[in-house]
């Protein structure tokens, strides 16, 4: 579900950095709205937070901001970076998260925004590969 590598877009480069922002913007704006749901009431931190925030310190929080800079920096190196920290997010913190919703009974509200954060990392993984390439080579032509 989750590319690690992609091959630089032939023809439509805009619709490619569109689907990549856009991507990355909701992931930014669902995970503000998730940390104020877990601040909102305070107990929600020790409820569910742990897993969410604290299994790998703060990663749900720093990943999107890496890929903001990754992004406005251009920088091919970040962009890997960014697509591994999605992945450790994937495979830990969004399923642990899960498990303590449900064990806890909790608000079902709460697992959509943890759906909607997985389906989108697989949309940035899905443009962002394809991104990452044109930075590396952005006059890629087939011979």
């Amino acid at each position: 579900m989750l590319r690690r590598h992609g091959n630089p877009p032939l023809t439509g480069l805009n619709f490619w950095l569109l689907g990549f922002s856009m991507a990355l913007s909701l992931d930014l704006l669902i995970t503000t709205v998730f940390m104020v749901h877990l601040v909102s009431p305070m107990a929600n931190i020790w409820r569910f937070g742990v897993a969410y925030l604290f299994v790998l310190p703060l990663l749900a929080v720093i990943t999107p901001i890496w890929g903001l800079v990754a992004t406005c920096k251009g920088s091919i190196s970040m962009l890997k970076t960014f697509s591994s920290l999605n992945s450790t997010l994937m495979l830990t913190n969004y399923p642990l998260t899960l498990i303590s919703l449900w064990y806890l009974s909790d608000k079902a509200l709460y697992s959509v925004y943890i759906y909607i954060l997985m389906l989108n990392k697989i949309t940035l993984s899905f443009f962002g590969s394809k991104v990452r390439q044109h930075l590396a080579n952005p006059f890629f032509a087939r011979t």
